[in-house]
Order: C-alpha cells, then structure tokens, then sequence
C-alpha cells in the first residue's frame, strides 16, 4: 500500500531525534551469490473485482458516473480477465490476471498507470505483453512490476516536499513500463513501494532502496541539496532478509532468523521505536534496527499505512502499532489509552492529535488471517475462511460498510453483491479499498 495523503509531519520542521542501529556497522556488506529466496508465484484463485470508497480520480475503475462506493460493488468491466490479484496505490489500481497481465485504472498525471486513454474504466498495461508478471506494488505515483523470472520494471516518477523529483537521475517521468536497468543483473523476489519511495528484495536476500529519503524511509541518509541522489539504487545494511513492506515513509524488513527491521519516519512510533538513547520518541529511524516488541514472534508479513503498521504473524495473528486517533489500529480505545505513550519534550495539552501507541500490540478477534493490507488510514485483513475484515478511519467509505464513521476494531465485511462470497485477495489504497472474491 502506499497511500496518498497530505504530507507527514517532516522531520524538516523540527530538530530531528532519531535512532540509530548500534548494530549496523557489524552487518556484513559483503554479497553472496547464494540464492536463499524463492521466486514469487501468482495466486491460483481468480475472481470477482471488488471496489470501494472514494473514487474522484477515477481509481474505482466504475466510470466517471460512479465517484463513491459506500458498500462493495462489483467490477464488471474485468469480468472476463480472470483477475486473481489487484494492489492499490495512492490514487489508482492494478489488476493481475492468471496469464500475468496488468489491468490499471486511476490517475495518471504521473503516468501510474503504465500506459495512455481512459482514466475512469481498466485498461491493459503496455510493453509487457512478452512478459509474464507475478507480482505489483504502487505508491503514490510510480508503479512496480516483477515477472516471474525475477526482472523488475518499474515506471511512473517520485515527489519530494517541495514537489517533482524524478523517476531517475535523466528522466523526469517513465511514461510506459521499462526494464529497470539499474537491477537489471539482480534477481528480485520481493518488491516494496511507499508514497513515493521503492524497496526491491533479491534472492540472495539483499534490499535495495530508492527514490524519496527525506524521512530516512531508503535506510540511509539523503542530503536534502542532493535529494535527486536518492533516485539511485544502494543496497542496505542488511542481510539475510526473506521479505520485505512499506508505509508511506516507513519500511520494514523480515529476516529469515525472526527479526523484523524498520526504518524510516518515526513521528507517531509507526516503527515501534518508543525511545532513543535520550529516553524520548525518535522522530526518524535512520538506519535499518530491529523492532523489541516483536522478538520471537514468526513473522509473516508486514504492511503500513501513512502512519501505523500492522504485522502478520504465522500463527494467523495480526499485531499492530503507530498512529492511532482513527481506529488505523484495530485496538479497543481502552488499550489505545493504557499503551498511549508522549514524548517528553511534547506539550500534553497539545497531544491529542499525536495519539499512538508504540508497542506492537494484538489485535482482538482476528484469527487465522492469511493476508492483510493498509491503507492511508486504514486496514483490511483476510481470513483463511474468506472473511474480509476493515477498520479505521471511514470518511471516505473505504471500510465498504455503509457508513463514514471511524471503525475502532475489526469488522467483518460484508454487502448485498458481496453475499455469499469468499474474498481471497485485498489492498487498501489512499481513499478506496479493492478485493477479488468468488462464489462460495
């Protein structure tokens, strides 16, 4: 997920406290050949096209007659494709069919989409017609795919705090999807992407980072005279990593012995880093540091919103942590207050706003879960059984429950259309949620 949503409160504006891994120098640079990543497949299960929430510029895919969806409406222009995935950016959508083909629909003032005509309705990706894709991430105005023989295209451009960056270093915008030339020689197994930064995972178990980094999210420091240099792939201090995820200016990565690294913007403890070497809240983590809260657990996944994380354990658990005065958590306002946690240096009067909690925290009544997905402000988590799960912030009727009321904890989805369904895959987007689902 990689949510549109205004800017984050920036460490610019303020001296920045940050933490840094203590740990890292003592990670070994050095690569290895070793493959220890299994190529990516595609979800076998194809399906209906669910849609819902606020589709202004066209990321609903329901025509320009039909703007808000309260409750799931089915997509019927990709009835025929056999969809069995579909990911959502900032302000549009990407559909996969069995086949490996890319459905997209959405803004494209930044060409998101990957290719020209009708914003409002799905159409086909171009220039990957040869090509065999089995994986999409989406920020806010780029696009990534990977095919099964573990190539990246990537297209779309990046935008700082002051406006355009780039695609890279020489093109402003990638119009139309294109190999990316500067991992042309890896083999990528997992991609990533932020609002507007992109992480790629190899087989050999290596991260790379680029795009945006001025709240830390590429795990190094940017100087911000030279802020373009970020647009330039690096490797991080990491090793051994199995997957890899991203909020809107946070990111995360799950090695193969347990730990869960983050890193990034730090500003309402959506890394679960409550305190840095001064007993205070970090506004920023640098440099990729393992998470406490969460030794021991065998992680699964992880996925983040503009402010807030959640974590998917093996077990089918979901824990979750970060901004929480909307219900992004999941968590029963009682326990919001019992793990809400200030910063020192913070004025309590002024404090409200900046309700979060920062110990990765379990969510009640999610069982047996198999996927989940946030959004700007919002979750969604599905069961093994195909019970859909949304809550948080509901203004925008992403939660598909009829209302535009905030969602504090977990509730089952549900509609008329959706009836008798069982939902196998789900994405969360800036304003709109999406689901495939098929006949029980």
């Amino acid at each position: 997920m990689s949510p549109v949503s205004s800017q984050p409160d920036s460490p610019n504006h303020k001296r920045v406290r940050v933490v840094r891994n203590a740990s890292r120098q003592s990670l070994s640079r050095q690569r290895s050949s070793q493959e220890i990543n299994p190529l990516p497949k595609l979800p076998t299960t194809p399906g209906t096209v669910f849609v819902f929430g606020s589709g202004d510029t066209g990321q609903l895919g329901l025509t320009d007659d039909m703007l808000t969806r309260k409750k799931p409406m089915p997509l019927r222009a990709l009835d025929d494709e056999k969809i069995v995935d579909v990911v959502s950016g900032g302000l549009h959508t990407i559909a996969i069919t069995e086949q490996g083909k890319l459905w997209s629909w959405g803004c494209n003032d930044q060409r998101a989409l990957g290719r020209s005509g009708e914003e409002y309705e799905p159409g086909r990706v171009e220039n990957l017609d040869d090509v065999t894709i089995v994986k999409v991430a989406c920020g806010d105005s780029v696009t990534m795919a990977l095919s099964d023989t573990g190539a990246l295209y990537c297209w779309g451009t990046y935008r700082s705090a002051e406006g355009a960056l780039g695609f890279s270093l020489d093109v402003a915008v990638q119009e139309l999807p294109e190999l990316f030339e500067p991992l042309r020689n890896e083999t990528i197994c997992d991609i990533a992407a932020g609002a507007d930064h992109c992480l790629a995972l190899t087989t050999a178990g290596r991260v790379y980072g680029w795009g945006n980094g001025q709240q830390f999210q590429l795990g190094r420091r940017v100087i911000e005279r030279r802020k373009k240099n970020g647009l330039r792939p690096e490797t991080l201090a990491l090793r051994e990593i199995k997957a890899i995820g991203s909020g809107s200016y946070h990111s995360f990565a799950i090695s193969h012995s347990g730990e869960l690294y983050v890193w990034g913007l730090n500003n309402y403890q959506q890394c679960g880093l409550m305190t840095d070497l001064d007993d205070r809240v970090a506004d920023a983590v640098t440099a990729p540091t393992v998470n406490p809260g969460l030794e021991g657990k065998h992680i699964k996944a992880v996925a983040g919103g503009e402010h807030h994380t959640v974590v998917l354990l093996q077990s089918g658990e979901v824990y979750a942590f970060g901004r929480a005065d909307s219900g992004q958590l999941g968590i029963p306002t009682n326990v919001v207050e019992q793990q809400h946690s200030h910063d020192k240096d913070e004025d309590p009067s002024k404090s409200a706003h900046k309700r979060a909690v920062g110990i990765p925290t379990k969510i009640p009544g999610l069982h047996d879960i198999e996927q989940i997905s946030c959004g700007g402000n919002h979750s969604i988590a599905v069961g093994k059984d195909g019970t859909a799960y949304t809550w948080g912030f509901g203004e925008m009727f992403a939660l598909g429950n009829g209302s535009d009321e905030d969602e504090l904890t977990p509730c089952v989805l549900t509609g008329q259309k959706l009836e008798n369904h069982a939902v196998h895959r789900c994405s969360a987007g800036g304003m709109h949620s999406v689901i495939v689902a098929s006949p029980k």
